[in-house]
C-alpha cells in the first residue's frame, strides 16, 4: 500500500477513494468533531490530528508525529481541500457584506503548502470547488483572482510540476455532475523518468476561458467515460419511508451494478446486508402535498409550482427518473432537503444522499442528521466562523469515492512508472 495524509479531511470521501486505489491514510486533520469521528469510524489505523491545522499539524507537530510514522521512507501523497466559504455559487445560499479575503479559514491553502513543504511528498492533491474558478478577494477585485493566486502559490512550490483541472464526477461513474477544480504537484524527478509533460496552463489567459481551457483537460489527471447510473439505478432498493434503526438490515436485494457495488463490502448474504442512516424526514401534511404535486406533474422545480404552492426556499428540485443525454444534472450539497425523491413525498436519507456521492454502505458517519441553516453556514459578518457540520453536510462536502478512486489509480500508475 502506498501511504497518504488528508488535511481538511471532511467525512473520508478522498480516503475511501484513495484506499480502493491501494493508499493507505496514515494520518489527517480535520476541524470539525463530528467529521473527524466519522473519518476514525472508518480508518481507525489513522493518526488523528483534531483541530486547526495551524496548531494540530504545527511543524513541530509534524517533527515529533507524521515523520516517525514514515520510518525514513518518502510519503506518496498529500491531498487536501480547504475551506471553501463563500466560493460555491451552489452552496452559498445567503449574502454577506464580509469580503472574501477577510474570511480567514479562505486563506488556509498556505497551510497545505506549508505541509507540503515540510513533508516533500511524492504527489500532492489540492481540490475545491467550481466557484473557485471565478471567485474575487474582494468586490473591486478581478474576476477568477483568487484561483490565480491559489494556483500560483502551488505551482510555486519548489520542486514540483502543477496542473489544474475541472473534472466532472459524472465521468467516473457517479450519478451527479459534480464539478471540482483540483490542482495536482508531481516531483519533476518522478515526471521526467516517466517522460510525461502535463497538460499546459497559461494562468494569464483570459478568464472567461479558463472554464474552457481546465474542463476534463486529462494530463495528469485520468480521462474518464464511465456510465454515470440513474437515480432509481443508485438508490432503487432504498425505496421505503418507514425504516428504523431497529432494523438492522437491507429490505429488499441489490438490482443494478451500482447497488451491488455499494453493498458489496457487506455480508453477501442479501438478507443479512446492514442497512444504517436510512431514516427519512417526517414532512408535514402540506410538505407531503406539495412534493407528490411535483411528482404526480413532473415538476422539476418548485419555481414551477402554483403560486399557492410555493415557498421562500432557495431551490428544491424533483429528483429525475433518467438523465437527459444520458448525463446527470444535479449537485449535492449540504442541504438535505434540495432534492424530493423522484417517486416518494419525501427528502432522501443520509445513506441515499451517500449513494449518490458513491459512499459505499459500510461507510459510517457520526453526529446529527442535519441541523438549522445559520449553524450549518455560519455568520461572517458578525465574525461567527463556527459552523455544524451533521452528516448530509459532511457527505455534501466531500469528494465522490468513485472520483477519488479514479484520479487516485493515475497518480499510483505516476509514481509506479506504469502510465
Amino acid at each position: 500500500m502506498m501511504r497518504s495524509i488528508d488535511l481538511f479531511a471532511g467525512c473520508g470521501g478522498l480516503a475511501r477513494g484513495l484506499e480502493n486505489a491501494g493508499f493507505e491514510c496514515i494520518a489527517f486533520n480535520e476541524i470539525n468533531k463530528d467529521a473527524a469521528d466519522s473519518f476514525s469510524l472508518n480508518f481507525p489505523t489513522a493518526l488523528r490530528l483534531d483541530g486547526d491545522i495551524r496548531q494540530s499539524l504545527s511543524n513541530s507537530i509534524i517533527e515529533e508525529k507524521i515523520i516517525p510514522l514514515l520510518s525514513g521512507q518518502d510519503l506518496d501523497l498529500i491531498t487536501g481541500g480547504p475551506p471553501c466559504q463563500g466560493f460555491s455559487g451552489l452552496g452559498h445560499r445567503r449574502s454577506f457584506t464580509i469580503e472574501k479575503k477577510d474570511i480567514p479559514t479562505n486563506h488556509l491553502y498556505q497551510e497545505m503548502i506549508r505541509v507540503i513543504n515540510k513533508l516533500q511528498p511524492k504527489v500532492f492533491l489540492f481540490e475545491n470547488v467550481q466557484g473557485l474558478l471565478s471567485s474575487r478577494w474582494d468586490s473591486s477585485g478581478i474576476k477568477g483572482e483568487i484561483f490565480r493566486d491559489v494556483y500560483q502559490s502551488f505551482s510555486s512550490i519548489d520542486g514540483y510540476v502543477c496542473q489544474p483541472t475541472l473534472i466532472h464526477a459524472y465521468n467516473f461513474g457517479v450519478p451527479q455532475n459534480r464539478p471540482r477544480v483540483m490542482i495536482i504537484g508531481i516531483k519533476e524527478k518522478i515526471l521526467e523518468k516517466n517522460n510525461l509533460k502535463p497538460v499546459k496552463f497559461d494562468i494569464n489567459y483570459p478568464n472567461l476561458r479558463i472554464h474552457e481551457l481546465l474542463r476534463n483537460n486529462g494530463g495528469l489527471f485520468p480521462d474518464g467515460s464511465e456510465h454515470a447510473p440513474s437515480i432509481p439505478e443508485a438508490i432503487g432498493d432504498l425505496e421505503f419511508d418507514d425504516w428504523n434503526e431497529n432494523e438492522k438490515y437491507h429490505r429488499y436485494p441489490a438490482t443494478s451494478d451500482f447497488q451491488k457495488k455499494m453493498r458489496s463490502k457487506l455480508n453477501k448474504n442479501s438478507k443479512k446486508q446492514i442497512l444504517t442512516d436510512h431514516i427519512v424526514s417526517n414532512h408535514s401534511v402540506k410538505v407531503q402535498s406539495r412534493f407528490q404535486y411535483m411528482i404526480d406533474n413532473n415538476i422539476s422545480n418548485i419555481r414551477e409550482l402554483p403560486d399557492h404552492m410555493r415557498t421562500k426556499k432557495f431551490s428544491q428540485k424533483l429528483l429525475p427518473r433518467e438523465w437527459i443525454d444520458g448525463k446527470p444534472t444535479i449537485t449535492c450539497c449540504s442541504n438535505s432537503d434540495d432534492y424530493v425523491h423522484y417517486s416518494q413525498p419525501r427528502a432522501l436519507s443520509v445513506r441515499e444522499w451517500a449513494r449518490l456521492q458513491t459512499f459505499p454502505d459500510h461507510h459510517l458517519f457520526s453526529g446529527p442528521r442535519t441541523t438549522g441553516g445559520v449553524r450549518r453556514a455560519g455568520n461572517p459578518d458578525k465574525g461567527n466562523w463556527n459552523r455544524e457540520v451533521p452528516k448530509y453536510t459532511q457527505i455534501g462536502n466531500a469528494v465522490p469515492p468513485f472520483l477519488a478512486e479514479a484520479v487516485g489509480e493515475r497518480i499510483k500508475s505516476i509514481i509506479l512508472g506504469k502510465c
